[in-house]
């Protein structure tokens, strides 16, 4: 949670726990990293700042340079020295504003005085209130300003693995617009050799309009994508890093993945449990421990539904990509076949060319299955370290 403060009439202020900002966007700041230079070694430093983006690198690209979570841990060391480390402290702190606000009381007995001791006194009982009610330490804004810096990380990675996807069906949009090319071309043979329409032709040019406009479509697409990656690691919107290839995807990682017994992990890892867990050791009243003791009950159950969700995720994705691989098998076979009845004469050439365009079009598909398979793993991965749904 991003500590603000929001200024009282008497120019006093106080603090204001912002959850919305948290994730907010700013500019980027990729002059220095975050962290002091003995944090990393001198070649950790140079293949973080090389104008290359590899996957594995992001958590750390994020950690060093995205401007929300520099700004967010500029946020968490001014909190700890305006209102210290623990509950208490932050108790102390709205103590002392309201006691501040009564000092502040005139005891005049005019109406306009009256008035202003009147508001004086609603903001000082408010304040006490806030300090028999709060909830938050240090702790809690570390733990919320660390789930916002692995979300960050995750979505960045999740942007480069759809970037790589978009570029295959970029590829697949391309053999669409050869192949309506091809049929628009024999088209407009076929009529002028009458055995055809204007209506015919008009067909498939419209076809080869529509493939154009999807390419373009799609480009601005993976533009905007390129952008948003590019930012959220510290780049500039027109910088032109180098986005590296993703890493094997591996199907064997799914034999270890079991989300019964990763569960447990799961949860000694969510940062939403744990943050509800120190919220619950801060409470003071009966009613807001058992409130929170409800939620944190409900937190662990949607943890569990969330890491089986990820998991047959993870198993779809894996039968998506084998039947997709079977599928270009296939395609591959069937155009073997169309070569020969091309060269005995019982195939035209433009048969063979789809045949050809299907083979192309299914080993795409197979390509953006695997990217699917990585994406959903990963996806499991990032649950069991922490980002499992817990509401």
């Amino acid at each position: 949670m991003k500590p603000q403060m929001t200024f009282m009439a008497n120019g006093r202020c106080i603090l204001v726990l912002a959850l919305t900002a948290v994730m907010g966007g700013l500019s980027p700041m990729v002059a220095l990293g975050a962290s002091p230079e003995f944090a990393r070694t001198e070649q950790e430093w140079a293949r973080l700042q090389d104008n290359v983006i590899e996957y594995d690198e992001i958590p750390d690209l994020i950690h060093e340079y995205n401007a929300t979570v520099q700004n967010n841990q500029y946020d968490y060391q001014k909190f700890r020295e305006d209102y210290g480390d623990t509950n208490s402290d932050v108790a102390d702190a709205y103590n002392d504003l309201a006691q501040d606000f009564y000092d502040d009381m005139s005891g005049e007995i005019d109406a306009g005085s009256m008035m202003s001791d009147l508001q004086l006194d609603i903001q000082a009982r408010n304040m006490l209130k806030q300090a028999d009610n709060t909830l938050e330490d240090s702790k809690i804004y570390l733990l919320t300003y660390e789930m916002a810096e692995d979300n960050l990380a995750a979505t960045a990675q999740s942007n480069m693995i759809s970037y790589h996807k978009k570029q295959l069906e970029l590829e697949q949009k391309q053999t669409d617009l050869e192949l309506a090319r091809e049929k628009y071309s024999l088209e407009q043979v076929k009529q002028a050799a009458g055995t055809v329409t204007a209506v015919d032709v008009l067909t498939a040019k419209e076809s080869l309009q529509s493939s154009e406009n999807n390419i373009k479509e799609l480009e601005s697409g993976i533009e905007n994508l390129k952008e948003e990656l590019y930012i959220s690691l510290g780049w500039k919107h027109n910088d032109s890093p180098d986005i590296k290839e993703l890493p094997q995807m591996d199907v064997s990682r799914i034999d270890g993945m079991d989300p019964d017994r990763d569960l447990e992990t799961a949860l000694e890892n969510n940062y939403t449990l744990k943050i509800n867990k120190r919220k619950l050791e801060n409470a003071r009243s009966k009613t807001t421990r058992e409130s929170l003791e409800t939620k944190i009950r409900n937190n662990e159950k949607q943890i569990g539904a969330s890491l089986s969700s990820a998991y047959k995720n993870v198993l779809s994705a894996r039968l998506s990509y084998e039947q997709a691989v079977a599928e270009a098998q296939l395609e591959e076979t069937n155009t073997n076949i169309a070569a020969g009845k091309l060269q005995a004469g019982m195939m035209t050439s433009l048969e063979y060319k789809e045949q050809e365009y299907k083979m192309e079009s299914s080993r795409l598909n197979a390509e953006m299955a695997a990217v699917s398979l990585f994406q959903a793993m990963e996806t499991y991965d990032w649950s069991v370290k922490g980002l499992a749904s817990a509401e």
